[in-house]
């Protein structure tokens, strides 16, 4: 412990079986770690938080996942579509509460195709060229290419063509074992990477998140990061590294035991040491709560995402956290931090002192 301690205090990277061990240290001496480490890439104490909105536009969704209580499953949950009137319509009033950042989301919807993806991107951008368009996710993009008989870098060009900024890089696990038992219709791993790749040579931007506690070792975790930061080593893309706890309730996995908030205190001050090419983490409220995402912030999250206007998806797991832009601040300086309003490039917009 006492050469590992040394080695994260000199700023130097670790290697795998070194994160595997912090799984096992005091979680005092851990989150001091992680928060010597969070001072080296965010020296100045501040922590953002963005103005956004969630469109989920379906939940008509081929991959049916077994973790996910938002697809539409018969004589259980309702399938849905938004109108393009409705999306702009939901647009609209983020703009006209000061949001900056869109996230359009939706299942893999067995009739969309690239051009449906192309013509939300492009009615939203027409009508609102200021927002930043966040949106989709790997798979959808894989999805869509698929459905329209071209490669994912064509996809990839013109979803970037009609005004997409950024992608989601939500990536669920990284573990292949675990994708097979979970989402065995989704892309797999080397998928998620061949589109993070294509958006690289595309010039945009991405994150990377992580659902554990479904059914995945210690070791598998440390997996999942090996993954992004290997990705990051070869690209640079990623913006941010945000982990969720998998909610069980209302899923075909009801039976497995929730993640405790020791687990997601340890999996963000774990991620933030050896993620050392990944400038922030994500402290995730969504799912963990104000307070526990609160204590993240001193134990390797440096970032607060988003307040998330109208979230629905870990909504229909019976988690219910909300938010405000009033509350953001609060939390953030409760915290001993600087709260500041960002865009998607985690530039500051407003800085509250």
């Amino acid at each position: 412990m006492d050469e590992l301690k040394e080695k994260i205090y000199a700023g130097k990277r670790i290697n795998a079986q070194e994160a595997l061990a912090l799984f096992s240290w005091d979680i005092l001496d851990l989150g001091m770690a992680a928060d010597f480490r969070t001072r080296l890439l965010v020296p100045d104490g501040k922590v953002g938080f963005i103005i956004d909105r969630i469109v989920n536009f379906t939940n008509v969704c081929e991959a049916e996942c077994n973790f996910c209580a938002f697809h539409a499953r018969a004589g259980q949950i309702e399938p849905y579509e938004l109108t393009l009137g409705e999306i702009l319509q939901k647009v609209e009033e983020l703009v006209k509460s000061g949001g900056t950042q869109v996230m359009l989301q939706g299942g893999l919807h067995p009739r969309h195709s690239l051009e449906t993806y192309a013509g939300m991107t492009r009615a939203v951008k027409e009508r609102f060229p200021e927002v930043t368009l966040h949106s989709f996710s790997p798979a959808e993009l894989a999805h869509a290419a698929r459905r329209s008989g071209v490669s994912v870098d064509q996809a990839v060009a013109t979803l970037k063509d009609a005004g997409l900024d950024s992608v989601p890089g939500a990536s669920d696990i990284l573990v292949e074992r675990v994708r097979r038992l979970v989402s065995p219709r989704k892309i797999g791993v080397s998928g998620w990477v061949d589109v993070m790749e294509s958006l690289h040579r595309h010039k945009m931007k991405s994150s990377a998140t992580m659902t554990y506690g479904m059914g995945e070792t210690l070791p598998e975790r440390v997996e999942h990061l090996g993954v992004i930061r290997d990705l990051q080593d070869r690209t640079g893309m990623i913006r941010a590294f945000i982990p969720w706890s998998f909610s069980p309730a209302n899923t075909r996995m009801e039976d497995v035991v929730p993640a405790t908030g020791m687990d997601y205190l340890r999996i963000v001050a774990i991620a933030r040491i050896f993620l050392d090419n990944v400038r922030h983490i994500q402290a995730g409220w969504l799912t963990e709560g104000m307070k526990l995402a609160q204590i993240a912030l001193t134990m390797g999250a440096s970032d607060m995402g988003g307040v998330l206007t109208e979230e629905v998806v870990v909504g229909a797991t019976g988690v219910k956290t909300r938010t405000s832009v009033d509350e953001m601040i609060d939390v953030i300086r409760d915290a001993g931090r600087i709260p500041f309003q960002r865009d998607s490039d985690y530039q500051p917009i407003r800085l509250f002192a």
